[in-house]
Parts: structure tokens; sequence; C-alpha cells
């Protein structure tokens, strides 16, 4: 079993640490957007056509739209298809004039309303390449994609998300398809990895069956 993992923006691939740790020995790839620390992909990296996607937030869009559908099943951890119009325009050009002025400061104030404060030192941000995620987030969307997948889906998401509301994640995804976690903030993979681990295995298995 094979599972491709992409983050979310603000964050690097370290949010999958303590859930591949539950992924026993099943293979990952864990793609780098490159928006904190050393890492990052140059480009979109190979994986087998049969693995199983998880994505966090942004990381859910960024597969949608460089995925080419390489994967067998998708898993979204408070992710989306697109993220604007869902959230105010303003407040995604707001983030972006924050990390003009005060990459450090914007970026803690953003990591704490997830619920991940002091993610990074300030030192590790790429404030170019927040800034090119930011547009992503305004520019890209990939609704007519998600609506034709022929893969089966998972959404996992939190009620107390102020980054991905639920009312957006159950526009998005249905009602009836959202398995809940009460509380978690914006970082389920963080706060609860065990709980994210077993939902992602037992519907790989349910994909591979």
């Amino acid at each position: 079993m094979h599972f491709v993992l992409v983050h979310g923006w603000g964050f690097n691939a370290s949010i999958w640490t303590p859930l591949i740790a539950q992924l026993g020995d099943a293979e990952t790839t864990a793609v780098d957007l490159g928006f904190v620390g050393s890492g990052g992909n140059a480009g979109v990296p190979d994986w087998p056509e049969d693995a199983i996607a998880v994505g966090h937030s942004l990381g859910v869009l960024w597969l949608l739209k460089n995925g080419g559908g390489r994967f067998a099943g998708l898993v979204s951890i408070q992710g989306f298809d697109r993220y604007c119009p869902h959230v105010p325009k303003s407040r995604v050009v707001a983030l972006k004039r924050g990390i003009d002025r005060d990459p450090a400061g914007t970026m803690e104030a953003f990591w704490g309303s997830c619920g991940a404060p002091g993610f990074a030192p300030p030192s590790a941000l790429k404030p170019d390449r927040l800034r090119e995620g930011l547009d992503w987030l305004i520019q890209w969307d990939a609704e007519d994609i998600r609506k034709s997948l022929r893969c089966p889906v998972l959404s996992l998401a939190t009620r107390d998300d102020v980054i991905v509301p639920p009312a957006m994640t159950e526009a998005i995804w249905g009602r009836e398809n959202v398995v809940w976690q009460p509380v978690g903030g914006h970082v389920l993979p963080i706060k609860f990895p065990e709980w994210c681990a077993a939902h992602v295995v037992e519907f790989a298995n349910s994909v591979s069956t």
C-alpha cells in the first residue's frame, strides 16, 4: 500500500510525521511544497497510480490540480477543491500583505489560529513561496476536477476549524460524507494522528478490496 501525502499552506511535510508513524510498513511519498524549511519538490514527484492520496487543507487542492488523477482514492483532511469564494478573497489578500510586512508575526498568528503555535522558527520561512501559495488559494479552482473523480473519497474535518469552517466542508464534500472530530483546530494530523491514520487505513483497505 502506498500513500501520497501533501500538506497545507504555511506548513511542511513534517505535519505528517505523527500520522506516518501509525501507517506501519506502508510506503509513503510526502510532498513538500516549500513554504517552510529547506524542503520542497522542484516538480510533481512520481508515485504509483494505485496510491491513496491524502491531502491536508491546500494539499487537497494541489492533488486535484497536479495529481492527474493518479490515485485510487482521495482522503481530504480539512481540505477543499477551491478556497475562494467559500472564504472572502480579501482575507487571503490580507495574509499576503501580512507576509510582505511581517512574515514571522503573520505566520505565528496563522499557526495560532490553526492550533499549532510556534510551528517553525522565523528563519525557516520562505516568503516568496508563501505568497505563491496564497495566489493558489485565490486563483485555483478544481471543483470540476473533484466532481469528475471516479475514485472513492473520504473527508475528515473538525467542528472548531476556523480556516476551513464546517459549512464550507459540508458544501464541498456533502454533509453525509464527512467524518467529524469535535475539536482539533485546523491541524488534525498533528492533534489526532492516530484517529486520522485509523480512518485513512480503513479507507485504503476498503478501496483495495
